[in-house]
């Protein structure tokens, strides 16, 4: 009985704990074209791409490849973050824009170096998405 009890005062806690804490603010919107860690996977590029960051609403993107961001943050937003279809159709979008031959608004961080950063990193969240939906078994 003595185990019981202590048990359901540890979930009870837990649970007012997790109800009292707050959500962090999203980090704000971006308004200005960005160029950061264009090598690294804490890439900034245009107002769009990035991990945790996103243009404001109704912000025009920087280039072609910032718009393949904005595309991709919106489905991210609909579908999930573990959504392949999402990550498969930004890495769609990024080969189109490749074969433009169009250069992008930055000379400090070009296409090819941004697209092989956002590639790679797509590649690791796929590869997580597909390891994350595998039931386990033991």
């Amino acid at each position: 009985m003595a185990t019981a009890t202590a048990v359901l005062l540890v979930v009870l806690l837990v649970a007012g704990a997790s109800a009292g804490a707050s959500k962090p603010p999203p980090p704000p919107c971006s308004r200005s074209c960005a160029t950061l860690n264009c090598d690294s996977v804490g890439i900034r590029y245009g107002k769009f791409c990035g991990v945790g960051w996103s243009g404001c609403e109704g912000e025009d993107p920087c280039d072609d490849l910032d718009a393949c961001c904005r595309d991709h943050d919106s489905c991210v937003d609909k579908k999930g973050l573990m959504s392949i279809k999402c990550h498969e159709k930004f890495k769609n979008c990024m080969r189109r824009v490749k074969k433009t031959g169009k250069a992008g608004f930055s000379k400090k961080c070009p296409y090819e170096l941004a697209m092989a950063t956002m590639t790679q990193g797509m590649d690791m969240a796929i590869m997580l998405s597909q390891l994350g939906s595998q039931k386990l078994e033991l």
